[in-house]
């Protein structure tokens, strides 16, 4: 029995087995986090008050008595209602931001992934009865409307990124809401001052 079992262990052996690597996202932000990975999406909301995170394991391949992979390459598209991906390369004000990366993940270990707020944000929650055609903003001493949000449905609601105030670049926001039946809000949420980084401005429609 002991001639047969050592060769037997030894095939399995070099067979190889499964193994797994863990990407560990971390929400340090107090709003959601929208990420996908291996084509499956995620939602990973925010708190004030905890630290989030969820873990997510993907197939690192088979791993061999004599030969095993180092790491392998998995795509991560990941945003949030106040984050993006930044390069450290540039300071501020030019950061570039981007929400598509590819992470290098070892198996049996854990790739932990820190997601702090880059930018402030509005969330738009429609009670209303009439749908949304858009939202728009322009900002103190421009002329120029810009659309952020579009087709939100009666019972809906959206979200979007905007640059966050600081000490040196103070901005105020105004907003103008176009409905389906023609009406425009503009009077409402004017010279919104100083959206701060992870500060979500809430507008909601009765």
């Amino acid at each position: 029995m002991r001639k047969i079992l050592i060769p037997l262990l030894f095939i399995i052996f070099l067979a190889g087995c499964s193994t797994e690597g863990d990407i560990k996202i971390i929400n340090r932000t107090d709003h959601s986090l929208y990420f996908t990975i291996k084509g499956n999406d995620y939602i990973l909301e925010g708190s004030e008050t905890s630290d989030p995170n969820m873990t997510v394991s993907v197939d690192t391949g088979k791993q061999f008595l004599f030969y095993s992979k180092d790491y392998v390459k998995v795509d991560l598209h990941l945003e949030g209602e106040t984050f993006m991906m930044k390069d450290e390369f540039y300071g501020p004000p030019d950061w570039e931001f981007f929400t598509e990366t590819t992470l290098q993940v070892i198996p049996k270990e854990t790739l932990k992934v820190y997601c702090d707020p880059t930018h402030a944000g509005v969330k738009l929650i429609n009670n209303s009865a009439e749908d949304i055609l858009r939202l728009a903003y322009c900002t103190a001493g421009s002329d120029s409307l810009n659309s952020i949000i579009q087709s939100v449905a009666s019972g809906d609601s959206a979200w979007s990124r905007l640059k966050a105030s600081t000490d040196y670049d103070s901005i105020s926001y105004s907003f103008i809401i176009e409905f389906s039946n023609g009406s425009v809000d503009s009077t409402n949420y004017i010279n919104i001052n100083e959206l701060t980084v992870d500060e979500q401005l809430t507008i909601e429609l009765e």
